[in-house]
């Protein structure tokens, strides 16, 4: 496919709610304010392959402003495959061990993950923190607080976020909680992290926004606070700058101010497994095609087939070639769990 048929793909990212680039005055906060916002398209992308038939999310409506953008088939398909496989690394961490264990997402922005756990039921026995911007985790809960909210929560979660503790930024029950926080600023200490406890950390498109040297010290600040168990980390981020595919995402995301700082230090495979192992951990990675290869059952596949007539098949497959899973973890004394993942050779 040829460079100016590259779709845009500014409609596509998660945004890096939690701490983007630093800097001084007015540029600094306008780019923060920039990476922010990057959290509607995130919602509408995900409304969008819900409406689709893509995924099961009946919170998504409630966490997305009134007005979303119907994405392409190709679009919808990337979200459908970016959701499924972070939930199956979830799955697998919440597998792994019994027990109390604790799910850390960063820049979680209008995620709705913590929600569709508990409706599923399959899980018990986890704690769900979500790190955001001040502002980012002003509108969720105010979102979280509606009526229409509050109800299906309670109805298919069980969860009363009535009884929750709340701020105006912060919210907190015994196994949910939304944080606001900077990851360019990170305390010495957090006071709400069990160091005793499993723990899996999640980066969806947040990391990337942040400098290389920035990004590298949220994975060490963590992977160091919980060195003595069993700890995983997954990434979702784009990658492979460098053809004419990623030259041209690239340049649309720029016309809007938004810099992917690490993909350029993370820029293929083998880069993203080796930042993970440099941390200590076992590690594996792939692109988002790979996912869709071998992660999705075949009856899945079909059913995804039938939703959307989608004549960008090639398309499609580039994209998802330029968008990586990276997962790897550590201190577990039985790790096949983990290896069962099927992972590129």
């Amino acid at each position: 496919m040829s460079a100016p048929r590259i779709p845009n793909l500014n409609t596509l990212r998660k945004g890096a709610r939690g701490g983007a680039r630093g800097g001084f005055g007015r540029a600094s906060q306008d780019r923060d304010a920039i990476i922010r916002s990057t959290d509607t398209d995130a919602a509408s992308s995900r409304i969008s392959a819900v409406e689709a038939g893509y995924l099961d999310d009946p919170f998504a409506k409630h966490l997305t402003g009134e007005t979303w953008q119907k994405r392409l088939p190709l679009m919808n398909r990337g979200t459908y495959v970016r959701t499924t496989g972070l939930d199956r690394i979830v799955d697998t961490f919440l597998s792994s061990t019994n027990g109390p264990r604790q799910i850390i997402s960063l820049g979680a922005g209008s995620d709705t993950r913590y929600f569709r756990l508990k409706r599923e039921k399959k899980h018990t026995n986890f704690k769900y923190h979500e790190l955001d911007f001040e502002e980012n985790n002003k509108t969720k809960i105010n979102r979280l607080r509606s009526p229409q909210c509050l109800d299906i929560i309670k109805t298919r979660c069980h969860v009363d976020l009535d009884a929750a503790e709340t701020h105006e930024s912060e919210l907190q029950t015994d196994e949910y909680s939304i944080h606001s926080i900077d990851l360019r600023k990170l305390p010495e200490k957090l006071d709400w992290l069990d160091k005793n406890t499993p723990t899996l950390l999640i980066s969806e498109c947040c990391l990337i926004y942040l400098s290389p040297d920035e990004a590298d010290s949220v994975l060490s600040y963590f992977s160091s606070m919980l060195a003595s168990v069993p700890t995983a980390i997954a990434i979702y981020e784009p990658f492979r700058p460098h053809d004419p595919f990623g030259k041209t995402m690239i340049t649309n995301l720029t016309t809007r101010g938004i810099v992917l700082q690490t993909i350029q230090k993370y820029a293929d495979p083998s880069l993203q497994q080796q930042r993970l192992i440099d941390c200590g951990y076992t590690a594996k990675a792939g692109d988002t095609e790979f996912i869709w290869s071998n992660w999705i059952a075949e009856p899945e596949k079909e059913r995804i087939d039938q939703l959307e007539w989608m004549d960008e098949v090639e398309e499609f497959v580039l994209l998802a070639k330029h968008y990586c899973i990276a997962w790897g973890w550590r201190n577990y004394q039985d790790d096949k769990t983990w290896q069962a993942l099927p992972s590129p050779a």
